[in-house]
């Protein structure tokens, strides 16, 4: 450890509170989402399809280089590459607020993804780091509650905003240059052992559990981003409301989530490894009230139960990864799994337009419905599979209660 631990106590609220603010930009990325039916306007001469992938293609960077984040953090400090990738998205954050052009605009986005592929999976490592045992499972527990928090302050920041001008609504971002100031005041540098240098530069191999599972990942956060990413256009065309309106419901979402994320280790408890269709289930429901909700009472409570959905599903395949993988994989599982959130966010705009066009149900959005319908139908593969004789997957331990890894 370095010298300026020497006032360093990971057991201080104040101390734990750093840590963990870490997870409050993260999954930011789509926060500014309430800005878009303004940059549609603004954009008019551009596919709408385009100007939605402004909440969303930071995710392609982010994932890139999520791949090497620990790598470079064992080589260069913990520190360094958490505060230079909080510096990155604060700095890329707020340039949309002086750039009018949508390239510079999604140039600037990219730098952000950049940033929170720096961030991410790190986080976690440094909970891992300094502590352990139940401290370290509570700790991240409170972090995945800590996500929906910075979406939801940044998310109303920018709806707030909003109401001066779409460019002024990034200047929310600003709120990760003040976390980066606190982080960077109270949290040491680490340095790892040659110990721990080796097993980073160690490349073990990439098994069809960790597939699957990241594209199970990358196929449910598709939902989360259409919360995050069309409830707007929803609002705007069904006239519920305006880019603030949206704001407000979509802040109905992380609540949601937020509430879950604590609730997991009881549903976990309650239902074992059916928690994951309680997951699906809720995505199913969700979605479909989405595609026909009307008014502001069916959208809200549409994306609330989307909001359930993720903490059930997804945390459950992130707890549970390490009892179908070797040990010395499961660094490389949680990078990989993140990969999938993070391909999934980024790509779902386009995803959800194509699915509109052979979508055979009505609605606002029939893309949406249908996105609804398949996972439907992968729900009740995975029930059969879960039925077949002879069939026990694990339901082990809750090993690391709380990885609520939502792609943001």
């Amino acid at each position: 450890m370095s010298k300026d631990r020497q006032q360093w106590d990971p057991k201080t609220s104040l101390h734990r509170f750093w840590i963990l603010a870490v997870s409050l930009i993260i999954t930011s990325g789509t926060a500014i989402s309430p800005a878009l039916p303004a940059m549609q306007r603004a954009f008019s001469n551009y596919p709408s399809t385009l100007v939605n992938m402004v909440a969303t293609i930071q995710q392609i960077p982010a994932f890139i280089i999520l791949l090497f984040s620990s790598q470079i953090a064992a080589k260069f400090g913990i520190k360094k590459v958490v505060g230079l990738g909080m510096l990155l998205m604060g700095l890329a954050g707020i340039a949309p607020a002086i750039l009018s052009n949508l390239w510079l605009v999604l140039l600037a986005r990219i730098v952000f993804g950049i940033g929170i592929g720096m961030t991410n999976s790190l986080a976690i490592t440094l909970i891992n780091l300094y502590y352990e045992g139940d401290d370290q499972a509570q700790m991240l527990g409170e972090r995945s509650a800590f996500e929906p928090i910075g979406i939801c302050i940044i998310n109303l920041l920018a709806g707030l905003l909003l109401n001066i001008s779409w460019q002024t609504s990034f200047l929310a971002y600003a709120f990760i240059l003040v976390v980066l100031a606190g982080f960077w005041k109270v949290v040491p540098e680490y340095h790892f052992s040659k110990k721990a240098k080796k097993a980073n530069e160690a490349k073990p191999k990439l098994s069809w559990p960790i597939i699957w599972s990241s594209v199970f990942c990358g196929t449910l956060t598709i939902g989360m981003a259409i919360v995050n990413v069309l409830t707007p256009s929803v609002v705007v065309s069904n006239h519920m409301g305006d880019g603030t309106t949206a704001a407000f419901i979509i802040t109905a979402y992380t609540l949601a989530s937020m509430a879950m994320g604590f609730l997991f280790g009881t549903a976990f408890k309650a239902l074992r490894r059916y928690v994951l269709l309680a997951g699906l289930g809720c995505m199913v429901i969700g979605t479909l009230l989405m595609n026909y909700a009307t008014n502001l009472w069916v959208l809200t409570l549409a994306v609330a139960i989307i909001g359930f959905a993720y903490p059930l599903a997804g945390t459950y395949v992130f707890d549970t990864i390490d009892n179908r993988i070797p040990k010395s994989a499961d660094g490389l599982a949680n990078s990989i799994l993140l990969v999938g959130c993070n391909v999934g966010t980024a790509f779902a705009p386009a995803i959800v337009s194509f699915l509109g066009a052979f979508s055979p149900l009505k609605g606002t959005n029939p893309g949406i419905g249908l996105y609804g319908l398949l996972i439907l139908v992968m729900a009740v593969v995975i029930l059969l599979a879960m039925l077949r004789p002879g069939k026990h997957e694990n339901d082990g331990q809750s090993t690391k209660a709380g990885h609520s890894h939502q792609a943001a």
